[in-house]
């Protein structure tokens, strides 16, 4: 029995990734002035728009924009997004669903098991998987921001590769997010032209 991968998995960096790279960013650098993050089957950020990153410093300062970030982890650990998040037990426990399922559905996946076992160490999030079904939030939960004395509310949505014959770029996705209301939106739009 051959037990090797049915596809291949191709490095993005290499040549025939071209088109896969420039979709990317300009995927990217075309859902500016909302954040957008591109991260792997782990959670892990591979890359940002300039708002992801804006969104990063003003909430957690400048520092945390240079250090290796795992988007699940960034909004459930209360040493990062999570105190800034007013509606955290709703918004966390839709973003631990969907994790439960990307977990369940690749139980062989060490990485991913691995960035789940660690999310469920995080304190207050394993209960949340235990939350009462009916108080399960709508399909695109609004995240609400509170700093500096401003409010910020994001939708966020999912951009994935149907791409079977390319592991790699089948388990990427773009984390993108809109504002969810016009002050929102105002907000952004200022903040992207102070830079």
């Amino acid at each position: 029995m051959n037990d090797a991968p049915v596809y291949k998995e191709t490095d993005l960096a290499a040549p025939a990734m071209a088109q896969a790279r420039r979709a990317i960013t300009l995927i990217l650098s075309r859902h500016e002035p909302w954040p957008a993050f591109v991260i792997d089957r782990d959670w892990t950020v591979l890359a940002a728009n300039d708002a992801g990153q804006r969104l990063v410093r003003l909430m957690l300062g400048e520092s945390r924009v240079a250090r290796p970030m795992n988007l699940m982890r960034l909004f459930l650990a209360p040493d990062e997004l999570r105190p800034h998040v007013m509606n955290w037990p709703a918004f966390a426990g839709a973003m631990l669903r969907r994790a439960s399922i990307e977990a369940a559905a690749a139980p062989d996946d060490a990485g991913l098991q691995g960035a789940w076992s660690d999310l469920l160490a995080l304190p207050d999030v394993a209960g949340l998987l235990m939350a009462d079904p009916a108080l399960s939030p709508e399909p695109l939960c609004e995240v609400r921001f509170a700093s500096q004395q401003r409010e910020l509310g994001l939708i966020p949505t999912t951009v994935a590769f149907a791409t079977p014959g390319e592991p790699l770029l089948a388990a990427l996705r773009i984390e993108a997010f809109l504002p969810s209301d016009d002050e929102s939106e105002a907000l952004l739009l200022a903040l992207a032209g102070g830079e």
